[in-house]
């Protein structure tokens, strides 16, 4: 990765958290590791606990943020949900997956968008 995706992927990841936290969700980690995948964000959204996703898009970029969460990327994303959820002993809590794409424009301006529950495990 490039020092400049690196440091979009920053930004944009501390943009979601702030945009979360206004949301209600609580913000309880990021950037969660597994041996096998990450989760860029792990929060609190009432008693659900969400694994989310975010994505960075250009005004130049193509596609929906779903369909950029390839078979693969879920796979990773799931053993790190995993691997968390054991990790901290976490059981009989409900759990989601969100994605959260920012679309950025040539001016700097940005939307967000949420898309809850967008995927299931299984």
């Amino acid at each position: 990765m490039g020092e400049l995706s690196k440091k979009l992927g920053i930004l944009g990841e501390d943009i979601a958290a702030n945009h979360l936290a206004g949301l209600g969700y609580k913000v309880i980690d990021r950037n969660f590791r597994s041996l096998h995948g990450e989760v860029d964000i792990v929060a609190e959204d009432g008693e659900t606990l969400v694994f989310i996703e975010v994505k960075n898009y250009s005004f130049r970029s193509y596609g929906s943020p779903y369909s950029a969460i390839v078979r693969s990327k879920k796979e990773s994303i799931v053993h790190a949900a995993r691997t968390y959820l054991y990790r901290n002993r976490v059981a009989d809590k409900a759990c989601r997956f969100d994605v959260m794409a920012i679309y950025w424009d040539v001016e700097g301006g940005r939307k967000i968008e949420l898309i809850k529950d967008a995927f299931r495990i299984g």
